[in-house]
């Protein structure tokens, strides 16, 4: 997926992975990393938590706020409302390309 901002700069992000499993990259115009989500695994056990809980790394200065509402799209993207229990066809890669 590619997300686009306009104002007094044009900025691009591209991001890369499958967001239904909690495992992407943004990556900026200039393909480097500015945040990851990933899978949380308890380290004492070596158990991969929920959906609902992540790890969202941040590269230095990129927007904490912004890679969060980001979640929140793929979310509402992906169809994730939380409901293990309904039938839901199954969802592609989030991968976005510019």
């Amino acid at each position: 997926m590619t997300v686009e901002l306009f104002g007094e700069r044009t900025e691009e992000y591209q991001i890369e992975g499958q967001f239904a499993n909690r495992n992407c990259t943004i990556y900026d115009s200039a393909k480097e990393t500015m945040a990851e989500i990933r899978r949380k695994v308890d380290a004492t056990t070596n158990v991969t938590l929920g959906k609902d809980v992540f790890l969202l790394t941040l590269k230095p200065g990129f927007d904490g706020a912004f890679a969060m509402g980001l979640v929140l799209v793929l979310d509402q993207i992906n169809g994730d409302d939380g409901d293990d229990d309904v039938d839901v066809e199954p969802t592609t890669d989030c991968n976005l390309s510019s």
